[in-house]
């Protein structure tokens, strides 16, 4: 999760995403049978005629509790993805949305070359200082991941967590990416359809509980978040509340917009700004490749690894 990269991984990404849609989404016993929207060029092309306001980045306590949020749900799955990733696509990598390290310092401990883009400078600062403990020094660039320009090309982009659906432009932003490869580079990203809140078991407009996690010093830090859709521009808008109790609380409030991608749209934007599929499998599960995302059993997580075309 991060956005600066991300353009700002709110809150989403949070948290997987960047929020336990994953785990909703289990209860699901039968296949998706509500209209989420048609899964073709026409209706991206539509969708786009208006953009959303792009979120912002991570600031205060939503940075601070960001990383305590992942790691409770996650076991380090996409990490292990990106490294066996990154070993068929060797050289000069870049993730997209490095956030405060989460991911990408582990890959540099195991010697990989990986630079970080985060937009937001409470992430960046957060990086900082667990670089130190550490004893790294990592390059991450400050930067917006829809405009950013980099000074060289990389063998690989890593676009973890959502990043891609926190663009106002999704296929601009893949163009964008595909200038920053080199011929035949790999790019490795994630998406999820929100379908908990698609099919209503979570209703719009009504406060919930979406993560606690304990925190180094003992603290738990907590994230309640409501939301509302735009099925007509495919747009999940979030406010979340972000929280650790005490005398005085801690407190912070942050707004998101995501925009959901379908797989037939999905495999059109990537065709038509530049990319060949290599393969892609659901619910970080290399074991699903090429599964129907929309056959029930999928939680709503799809991971692509594609290459550029010259």
């Amino acid at each position: 999760m991060k956005p600066a990269g991300r353009t700002n991984r709110e809150a989403d990404l949070a948290w997987r995403k960047r929020s336990n849609l994953s785990a909703r989404a289990k209860s699901r016993k039968t296949p998706h049978s509500v209209n989420h929207g048609v899964n073709t060029g026409f209706a991206m092309r539509r969708a786009n005629r208006h953009f959303p306001s792009v979120s912002q980045p991570y600031l205060s306590l939503e940075a601070e509790l960001h990383d305590a949020f992942w790691n409770a749900e996650d076991g380090g799955s996409e990490l292990r993805l990106m490294a066996g990733f990154l070993k068929k696509h060797p050289g000069p990598a870049l993730e997209i949305g490095s956030g405060s390290g989460r991911l990408m310092f582990p890959l540099l401990q195991a010697g990989m070359e990986v630079e970080g883009l985060e937009l937001s400078p409470d992430m960046r600062a957060l990086g900082e200082g667990k670089a130190a403990e550490l004893g790294l020094k990592p390059l991450v660039h400050a930067g917006d991941m829809c405009t950013w320009k980099p000074h060289r090309r990389y063998a690989a982009l890593l676009a973890p967590a959502f990043t891609l659906q926190l663009a106002a432009d999704p296929a601009a932003t893949l163009r964008h990416w595909h200038g920053w490869l080199e011929n035949r580079g790999g790019l490795y990203l994630t998406v999820f359809m929100p379908y908990a809140e698609l099919d209503g078991a979570l209703p719009e407009n009504s406060w919930y509980h979406d993560h606690q996690a304990a925190l180094p010093d003992g603290r738990i830090g907590l994230l309640e978040t409501r939301h509302q859709l735009d099925r007509e521009r495919r747009l999940l808008h979030r406010e979340h509340r972000y929280s650790i109790p005490g005398d005085p609380p801690v407190t912070h409030r942050s707004r998101q917009t995501i925009r959901w991608i379908g797989h037939g749209e999905m495999l059109w934007l990537l065709e038509e700004t530049g990319y060949r599929l290599e393969r892609f499998f659901t619910d970080f599960d290399p074991n699903r490749e090429n599964a129907d995302p929309d056959d029930g059993e999928c939680e709503g997580i799809v991971t692509y690894q594609v290459t550029r075309r010259g």
